[in-house]
């Protein structure tokens, strides 16, 4: 994912710094680090101190030593005017007090912020090559790693053990990440502002595993990440972080990350506040829409209403088979996706079109998003104008997830009640079903179910569509056929709604010869124009 950088001239980063208008934070974090910090201050590159484009905010984290008096000491006996040294008046932790950099950071406008241990772990020397990668590469996250040389990491006098444990966690981490980074635990890092904003950082832990947090939203927004190598260096500094329980911190942050990312919980850390809603399943095998293309293609129909049609993923595969589609949900579709496209929230019927005058209608992952899908299907049935004949009755296709799915049976007997970012218990799901429930709900509204089936779980979409996908598949479609009520992820339901009261009557009405009543809809009509009608 990287390379190595040649050293850079910190004039030269500036200069191109100040060309393009861009501003950079030091963020100095420390704690009890008296006797490192001054020695730091002075390794800083001359050409940062008073240059416009750079400030250097030192956080000292409630410490009992006389460091922030002693670093201002210094400062002023040099006549350093952009740099702040502040006291937290209660301790914030490791995480905390980066939180209070990053804010600080967005807050007044700059464009990077670089973070650097005031201990005197990390070379003060480097603040140029990361300055540098961020302006090359147009990088969200820079990382120093140190470990892309085991020997150059020994030389440096880490730990064997924390070299094992190290290279360990973050096989582990790049395995349940997708990421390929070389090192996960350096705390000599750079954050581009706009990543920082994208991101709910100040909601991540103040303890050590921060850090990994902020790695797993970056890996979380697609992120660009670049990592520069750099010397390890282990001198006098006190380590202050236990080893066992930050190693099963990492882990743990890491597993729940995988977990939201299947679909499988819900972590507010990684909940994207700007995504599509609608993800591409007319090609999973086994997935809804899957499902409800092979009926579309064995229907035929000629029309068809894809009602909350999303982005237009399954109306534009309805369109390669010849069929015409009307899209409608709130916002249009992708061009090309639909033949034309009807604007209308779902949650507000009545609609603004008859969707039974088409031959088929599909309701596809839909109904959980509705306050009131019972009110939506009569109404939508209701206001259907040639349902009187049953020969032409069109199909409507229900797909929906399984309440009762065995997994969510599994984690409440255990106590365990989780949303996620999607799947059965998204967060956005406003009414939740079980295969039982929701049939009595449909033909209570007054539709026929010819049939129903039970979907099996998208492991393609949770796991990729690797081996571990194509295993699972086979026996859970089984299962799902055998004994849906408990081990569907989804029901597909096949309808014909029965005519309405109002559409019967349009039939007696017709055959008295007489004018229907003004719908309870319509406005009333002046008393002229009723005795035109008369």
């Amino acid at each position: 994912m990287s390379e190595p950088v040649e050293p850079v001239e910190a004039e030269r980063v500036l200069t191109e710094l100040a060309r393009r208008g861009q501003r950079v934070l030091l963020v100095v974090v420390a704690y009890e680090a008296e006797r490192h910090v001054t020695d730091v201050f002075d390794r800083v590159p001359a050409a940062f101190w008073n240059h416009p484009s750079v400030e250097l905010l030192y956080l000292d984290d409630a410490s009992s030593d006389r460091s922030p008096s002693r670093l201002q000491a210094w400062l002023d006996e040099r006549r350093v005017g952009n740099a702040v040294v502040a006291r937290n008046p209660y301790n914030q932790g490791y995480g905390g007090n980066q939180k209070l950099g990053f804010r600080y950071a967005i807050d007044n406008g700059f464009d990077l912020a670089v973070l650097l241990h005031g201990d005197g772990q990390y070379a003060p020397e480097l603040l140029p090559e990361f300055i540098a990668r961020f302006l090359e590469d147009d990088a969200d996250v820079v990382l120093g790693t140190r470990m892309r040389s085991v020997r150059r990491a020994r030389a440096g006098g880490m730990p064997r053990y924390k070299v094992v444990a190290n290279r360990a966690l973050t096989r582990v981490q790049n395995a349940l990440t997708g990421l390929s980074l070389s090192e996960y635990h350096t705390g000599y890092r750079a954050y581009a502002t706009a990543y920082l904003r994208s991101v709910p950082f100040e909601i991540n832990t103040n303890d050590f595993h921060f850090d990994t947090q902020v790695l797993l939203q970056a890996a979380n927004v697609g992120a660009r990440i670049r990592e520069i190598d750099i010397p390890t260096h282990y001198g006098d500094e006190v380590c202050r972080v236990n080893g066992l329980s930050y190693g099963l911190h990492v882990l743990a942050s890491t597993l729940r990350y995988r977990l939201h990312q299947a679909g499988m919980m819900c972590s507010m850390r990684y909940r994207r506040r700007s995504h599509a809603r609608y993800q591409d399943k007319a090609d999973l095998a086994g997935s809804s829409h899957d499902a409800a293309l092979e009926l579309v293609a064995r229907f035929r129909p000629r029309t068809l209403v894809d009602l909350g049609c999303g982005p237009g993923h399954v109306a534009e595969r309805c369109r390669r088979l010849g069929v015409d589609v009307t899209g409608v949900d709130r916002e249009p579709p992708r061009p090309g996706t639909t033949d034309r496209f009807v604007r209308a929230d779902l949650d507000q019927t009545p609609l603004p079109l008859d969707a039974f005058a088409a031959d088929g209608v599909l309701l596809l992952d839909v109904i959980e998003h509705l306050s009131d899908p019972e009110r939506f299907l009569i109404e939508l049935r209701e206001h259907a104008a040639g349902l009187a004949d049953p020969a032409g009755r069109p199909f409507l296709i229900i797909t929906t997830p399984n309440v009762a799915f065995v997994t969510m049976r599994l984690n409440l007997l255990l106590g365990r009640f989780t949303y996620a970012d999607r799947g059965i218990l998204d967060v956005t799901h406003k009414r939740l079903f079980n295969r039982r429930n929701l049939l009595r709900a449909v033909r209570d509204c007054g539709y026929d179910v010819e049939w129903s089936r039970g979907l099996p779980p998208p492991f393609g979409l949770a796991f990729g569509e690797g081996l571990w996908a194509k295993l699972c598949h086979g026996p859970a479609w089984l299962a799902a056929r055998v004994w849906p009520s408990l081990f569907a992820f989804q029901v597909l339901l096949v309808c014909r709604p029965k005519p309405s009261t109002r559409s019967l009557l349009s039939h007696v009405y017709a055959q008295r010869a007489v004018a229907p009543p003004p719908s309870a809809d319509a406005p009333p009509r002046s008393r002229d124009a009723a005795h035109a009608a008369g």
